[in-house]
């Protein structure tokens, strides 16, 4: 039999997978999707599994299933898994730590051992920063394909992901057989780092995600008249960047409202022009991204950023269109996973708590299939998609035991 995989050895595989990068060291790991240095990292991460006495394949698109057989292989398995590929200078525990953590899991049991098997996989391209759109290997796993979309939006070199496959060795008429069958899973876990600082603050161990937000999304196009800072009076101004301001105000306190429900509101990126210390502004594009849980709460922002559009269009004699970019729907968990995640670390001494992710993953469309849940572990600051990211040994260690345990809890249900 192969040595069994130790949580000692998550820590080393990490470090092994951080070299797949073209960045290093204080400029952090850059791994694109389907790039020459993902592909790598997906070859070796397959190999190493193979190691470990899994049954390894790879599908059209190169996702990874790595399967340790149960006892009837005709029930459904117990699938867990994240991803590989990253930011720009990002971290090296993003995704990865849950994909590593999934091998331990795995590796602590004996072929046949469980009543079910359980299956490792390895998500392709679920960072958004090469083509535009996240999560596009569980969204093709899942029957979530928008080719039309994927067509037309491009990377820096002016490929599309259908052309980046190609390039990587795949072919592109292939995609739709990567869809997998509805009883393919009993139950599916994503283990990931927080991403935020709440386990941290708090002093939890790990985090039992029971929902992922969804973005809602508009495009506010402010148009007033540019005209000279010094010579047009505060009466006769049609401010565009002013007239923004206000209706940001109103975003922000709308979302401070909703706190209690999980709701976040955010204006991160501003177009003014003609961008002039000494001109008024006379044109502002601005982004709106509402997110969160329930979708009630999500609404009210909405409204109360329509109100502000008409009051303050009249107030400031500006012209507002407000466009709908986004409505996507957040993700509720599986309450039942959650309990079993709960308990497991209950068992173990280790302190969690129940919270919501402000941020997407391939467990939302996971959870279109399948019983779907998270387990979040604290990321040191909350700091994510950076090159400082970190997660403690022992905060890695805790993590993947309750993993391994409900994995197997649920495997012989």
């Amino acid at each position: 039999m192969p040595p069994r995989f130790t949580t000692e050895d998550i820590t080393v595989l990490l470090e092994e997978l951080r070299q797949f990068s073209t960045t290093h060291g204080q400029d952090g790991v850059t791994r694109l999707a389907f790039s020459r240095e993902d592909e790598a990292a997906h070859r070796y991460l397959a190999d190493t599994l193979a190691t470990q006495g899994l049954e390894v394949c790879r599908d059209a698109m190169g996702t990874i299933f790595a399967r340790l057989p149960g006892h009837d292989r005709s029930l459904p398995a117990i699938g867990t898994g994240s991803h590989i590929d990253s930011v720009p200078s990002g971290g090296a525990y993003d995704g990865t730590l849950g994909v590593i953590a999934g091998l331990y899991a795995l590796a602590q049991f004996e072929p046949g051992e469980l009543k079910r098997s359980l299956e490792l996989v390895v998500f392709r391209a679920e960072e958004s920063s090469r083509f535009g759109f996240s999560c596009i290997g569980s969204k093709v796993l899942t029957g979530h394909i928008d080719r039309s979309a994927w067509m037309k939006n491009t990377d820096d070199q002016g490929l599309t992901v259908f052309q980046a496959l190609s390039a990587a060795g795949y072919t592109e008429h292939e995609f739709t057989s990567c869809e997998l069958a509805p009883a393919r899973y009993d139950a599916f876990i994503e283990l990931h780092i927080e991403q935020g600082r709440r386990l941290e603050n708090e002093g939890k161990t790990l985090g039992i995600v029971e929902g992922i937000a969804a973005p809602t999304r508009f495009r506010v196009t402010v148009t007033g008249l540019a005209d000279h800072s010094g010579a047009t009076p505060m009466y006769q101004r049609h401010d565009a960047l002013v007239a923004s301001a206000m209706i940001i105000e109103d975003v922000h306190h709308a979302a401070c409202k909703e706190m209690v429900y999980g709701t976040v509101g955010t204006v991160g990126k501003l177009d003014v022009s003609p961008n002039a210390m000494n001109v008024i502004p006379g044109l502002v594009k601005f982004y709106v991204d509402i997110r969160g849980i329930d979708k009630n709460s999500i609404q009210r922002v909405a409204d109360r950023l329509a109100d502000s559009v008409s009051k303050v269009a009249k107030e400031n004699d500006v012209q507002i269109a407000l466009e709908s970019l986004a409505a996507e729907t957040p993700t509720l968990l599986n309450k039942s996973i959650c309990s079993v995640l709960e308990e497991s670390a209950a068992q173990e001494g280790i302190t969690s708590m129940r919270m919501a992710s402000g941020a997407g993953h391939d467990a939302m469309y996971m959870a279109s299939h399948y019983p779907t849940a998270m387990l979040f572990v604290p990321s040191r600051e909350g700091i994510s998609h950076h090159p400082a990211e970190y997660t403690a040994p022992q905060d890695i260690a805790l993590a993947a035991t309750v993993l391994k345990n409900t994995l197997a809890r649920l495997a012989n249900a």
